[in-house]
Protein backbone atom coordinates (compact mmCIF):
# COMPACT_ATOMS: atom_id res chain seq x y z
CA UNK A 1 0.00 0.00 0.00
CA UNK A 2 3.01 2.50 1.09
CA UNK A 3 4.19 1.77 -2.64
CA UNK A 4 1.20 2.28 -4.34
CA UNK A 5 0.72 5.96 -2.29
CA UNK A 6 4.35 6.91 -3.34
CA UNK A 7 3.76 5.66 -7.16
CA UNK A 8 0.19 7.35 -6.95
CA UNK A 9 2.49 10.79 -5.67
CA UNK A 10 5.03 10.58 -8.30
CA UNK A 11 2.57 10.18 -11.12
CA UNK A 12 1.02 13.25 -9.76
CA UNK A 13 3.67 15.15 -10.04
CA UNK A 14 4.49 14.19 -13.03
CA UNK A 15 1.11 15.32 -14.55
CA UNK A 16 1.65 18.40 -13.17
CA UNK A 17 4.53 19.02 -14.19
CA UNK A 18 3.38 17.47 -17.60
CA UNK A 19 0.59 20.23 -17.60
CA UNK A 20 2.77 23.05 -16.92
CA UNK A 21 5.20 22.80 -19.48
CA UNK A 22 2.49 22.39 -21.62
CA UNK A 23 1.20 25.81 -20.89
CA UNK A 24 4.58 27.53 -20.62
CA UNK A 25 6.24 26.07 -24.00
CA UNK A 26 3.56 27.69 -26.24
CA UNK A 27 4.79 30.95 -24.65
CA UNK A 28 6.92 33.95 -27.29
CA UNK A 29 9.08 36.75 -25.70
CA UNK A 30 9.98 39.15 -28.63
CA UNK A 31 13.65 40.21 -28.10
CA UNK A 32 14.22 43.81 -26.59
CA UNK A 33 17.03 45.84 -25.75
CA UNK A 34 17.81 47.92 -22.29
CA UNK A 35 20.97 49.50 -21.66
CA UNK A 36 22.35 52.79 -20.11
CA UNK A 37 24.74 54.87 -22.48
CA UNK A 38 25.17 58.91 -22.00
CA UNK A 39 27.39 61.44 -23.87
CA UNK A 40 28.76 65.16 -23.04
CA UNK A 41 26.53 67.79 -23.07
CA UNK A 42 28.15 71.26 -24.26
CA UNK A 43 26.73 74.62 -25.11
CA UNK A 44 26.68 76.75 -27.77
CA UNK A 45 28.80 80.08 -27.42
CA UNK A 46 26.67 82.75 -28.69
CA UNK A 47 29.31 85.94 -29.28
CA UNK A 48 26.70 88.67 -30.21
CA UNK A 49 23.06 89.58 -29.88
CA UNK A 50 21.55 91.84 -32.29
CA UNK A 51 17.96 93.10 -32.28
CA UNK A 52 16.39 94.13 -36.04
CA UNK A 53 13.68 96.50 -35.05
CA UNK A 54 10.53 97.14 -36.85
CA UNK A 55 10.90 99.75 -39.78
CA UNK A 56 7.60 101.48 -38.92
CA UNK A 57 7.49 101.34 -35.16
CA UNK A 58 10.79 100.92 -33.69
CA UNK A 59 9.65 100.17 -29.95
CA UNK A 60 8.79 96.60 -31.70
CA UNK A 61 11.00 93.79 -32.30
CA UNK A 62 10.44 91.84 -35.24
CA UNK A 63 13.48 89.53 -35.08
CA UNK A 64 16.48 88.60 -32.90
CA UNK A 65 19.97 87.04 -34.86
CA UNK A 66 22.62 85.23 -32.77
CA UNK A 67 25.80 84.91 -33.58
CA UNK A 68 27.38 81.56 -32.64
CA UNK A 69 30.86 80.35 -33.09
CA UNK A 70 29.29 76.47 -32.90
CA UNK A 71 28.04 75.00 -35.67
CA UNK A 72 24.99 75.32 -35.44
CA UNK A 73 23.96 73.99 -38.89
CA UNK A 74 20.93 71.19 -38.84
CA UNK A 75 20.18 72.08 -35.05
CA UNK A 76 17.08 73.13 -33.86
CA UNK A 77 17.97 77.02 -31.91
CA UNK A 78 14.89 78.67 -30.28
CA UNK A 79 15.07 82.40 -28.38
CA UNK A 80 12.94 82.88 -25.13
CA UNK A 81 12.35 86.41 -24.25
CA UNK A 82 12.33 86.87 -19.74
CA UNK A 83 11.47 89.54 -18.23
CA UNK A 84 12.28 90.59 -14.27
CA UNK A 85 15.91 89.46 -14.68
CA UNK A 86 15.34 86.23 -16.49
CA UNK A 87 12.84 84.48 -14.22
CA UNK A 88 9.46 85.53 -15.89
CA UNK A 89 9.12 84.32 -19.62
CA UNK A 90 7.46 86.73 -22.45
CA UNK A 91 5.35 85.30 -24.74
CA UNK A 92 6.15 81.47 -26.39
CA UNK A 93 9.49 80.26 -27.68
CA UNK A 94 10.69 81.43 -31.45
CA UNK A 95 11.93 79.25 -33.93
CA UNK A 96 15.69 80.34 -35.73
CA UNK A 97 16.68 79.60 -38.83
CA UNK A 98 19.89 79.99 -40.56
CA UNK A 99 20.56 83.30 -42.09
CA UNK A 100 24.64 82.95 -42.71
CA UNK A 101 25.76 79.82 -43.11
CA UNK A 102 28.53 78.21 -41.38
CA UNK A 103 31.97 78.87 -42.09
CA UNK A 104 34.24 77.20 -39.94
CA UNK A 105 33.94 80.35 -37.85
CA UNK A 106 31.11 81.54 -36.76
CA UNK A 107 27.11 81.34 -37.96
CA UNK A 108 24.61 83.85 -38.40
CA UNK A 109 20.75 82.61 -36.97
CA UNK A 110 17.64 84.45 -37.62
CA UNK A 111 14.65 84.07 -34.62
CA UNK A 112 11.27 85.94 -36.25
CA UNK A 113 9.28 87.30 -33.90
CA UNK A 114 6.38 88.86 -35.92
CA UNK A 115 3.98 85.91 -35.14
CA UNK A 116 3.41 88.00 -32.10
CA UNK A 117 4.25 91.90 -31.45
CA UNK A 118 7.13 91.80 -28.65
CA UNK A 119 7.80 95.49 -27.52
CA UNK A 120 11.60 96.26 -26.61
CA UNK A 121 10.16 96.93 -22.91
CA UNK A 122 8.53 93.71 -22.39
CA UNK A 123 11.98 91.94 -21.70
CA UNK A 124 15.55 92.26 -20.48
CA UNK A 125 16.65 88.98 -21.11
CA UNK A 126 17.03 86.18 -24.26
CA UNK A 127 17.31 82.26 -23.80
CA UNK A 128 18.93 80.60 -26.23
CA UNK A 129 17.69 76.82 -26.55
CA UNK A 130 19.59 74.29 -29.28
CA UNK A 131 18.76 70.61 -28.96
CA UNK A 132 20.99 68.22 -31.92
Amino acid sequence: MRKSRVLLAGVAVAAAAAGTSAFTAANTVAPSVAGFGQGAVSGATITDIHYVANTANSTIVDSIELTSTTDLTDKTVSVTLKTTGGTVVVGTSYACTEKDAWDNTDIVMECDTTGSTRLFSEFDSVGVTVVD
